[in-house]
């Protein structure tokens, strides 16, 4: 008897410890900022594109040919240059007329335009808002997918690099986009490094600089509707230029509090060595730097040392340790140091040499998820792009979203 109650006890103990233990090792928030699920697409969405030059614009000068203008939903036809501005709480349109929203649709095919000197695929909608507008391309996914992959990496690349960012961007803009429409935004994402680079097909005066090379291209239509898919759903697949070697997690990369495998970081070895920034070196004067600090507010900002006071595998700071000559020192988290100081990474060491503060460090950019660099290494290695991607993110998989 007393062996059979000792026995269910052990049990009952072992069922809390392993329940704790699970509870230790998720690190997941009830409402994850990393996984979303993907519905299921009939075909490529369009995507919002917000275009922040033209946006912050006080005019745009579309040229597409033949057009279909709607001004507040009415249509009417347009050959030539146009000329568009914010004015008055509305979107004027020259001698057409003004409205809240106005469209631009290319009627030739293939469907393409020129805005500001930029050649874009797909259509354009102007909407008023505050004192200016938002401008705003619409445009198939795989089509946007074409105009990151040129912009985020070389457009000469070898194509394996190239499917493996394919791949990548339509993961995270498909799960931006959805965030986006979850907020009920006017836009999904802009063409800026706070999403990811999109500048279209390139430059309209020069096509020797469009990035829709062969390459580029054939990365898209081989990769087409492929995401990266977690436990069935999709994921914030971040990615940057250098890792020097090891990818961090969101905690260290963001100083997000969630983790989840794909994004946990990875020894990558010597694969991003070609990339300018696999080492670097940055030094500020001290009075240049003090002046940083005190615009940050960081304190103290008059140093004499600073340390890491934690780290992240691979090497990358999350928490710094400063000191100034009076004997006070505290802490501050390295994304924000790094920012401050415009520090290529946070995986650094500092030295004051005299009056002269150096900084050493490796790799480009937040650290989490894909690293460009260590892509194209994988590839010239020989890896193709699946080997890459599981790699990059372990324990994910590559589905169809259509």
């Amino acid at each position: 008897m007393r062996t059979r109650i000792l026995t269910r006890v052990l049990a009952a103990v072992m069922a809390v410890l392993v329940i704790v233990a699970a509870g230790c090792a998720n690190t997941r928030p009830a409402t994850s900022v990393l996984l979303k699920p993907i519905p299921g697409y009939g075909a490529a969405p369009v995507m919002r594109v917000k275009l922040a030059g033209p946006s912050s614009a006080a005019s745009a000068v579309v040229e597409a040919g033949k057009v279909t203008v709607t001004l507040d939903g009415e249509r009417l036809p347009f050959d030539g240059r146009l000329e568009l501005r914010p004015e008055n709480g509305r979107v004027s349109a020259g001698e057409l007329g003004s409205g809240s929203v106005v469209a631009v649709e290319p009627v030739e095919q293939p469907e393409h335009f020129s805005i500001n000197g930029r050649t874009y695929r797909g259509s354009l909608r102007f909407t008023a808002a505050g004192g200016g507008w938002d401008v705003v391309n619409l445009v198939d996914l795989e089509q946007y997918v074409a105009g990151v992959i040129g912009w985020e990496m070389m457009a000469g690349w070898p194509v394996e690099a190239l499917k493996a960012q394919a791949v990548a961007s339509r993961t995270y803009a498909l799960f931006v986009m959805e965030e986006a429409r979850d907020k009920q935004r006017g836009w999904d994402l802009d063409d800026t490094t706070a999403y990811q680079v999109y500048g279209g097909v390139g430059p309209s005066n020069d096509q020797r600089l469009w990035r829709e090379t062969p390459n580029v291209l054939a990365a898209r239509e081989q990769t087409t509707g492929q995401v990266l898919t977690y436990d069935g759903k999709g994921f914030k697949a971040f990615f940057h230029s250098t890792s020097g070697g090891h990818t961090v997690d969101p905690r260290a990369g963001f100083g997000i509090d969630e983790v989840i495998e794909p994004l946990a970081g990875v020894d990558l070895g010597e694969f991003s060595k070609d990339s300018p920034k696999f080492r670097w070196e940055t030094r500020l004067d001290d009075n240049e730097l003090t002046a940083r600090l005190i615009e940050a507010r960081i304190q103290p900002s008059r140093l004499i040392r600073m340390e890491a006071a934690q780290t992240a595998p691979g090497g990358h700071a999350t928490r710094l340790k400063l000191f100034d000559s009076r004997g006070h020192n505290s802490e501050v988290g390295a994304i924000e140091l790094r920012k401050a100081l415009g520090l290529p990474s946070t995986s650094f060491e500092a030295a004051r040499e005299g009056d002269t503060w150096v900084f050493r460090g490796r790799g480009y950019g937040h650290g989490v998820g894909l690293c460009q660099w260590s892509a194209k290494g994988m590839a010239v290695a020989g890896w193709d792009a699946y080997r890459i991607l599981k790699t990059m993110y372990p324990g994910a998989e590559v589905k169809a979203a259509y």
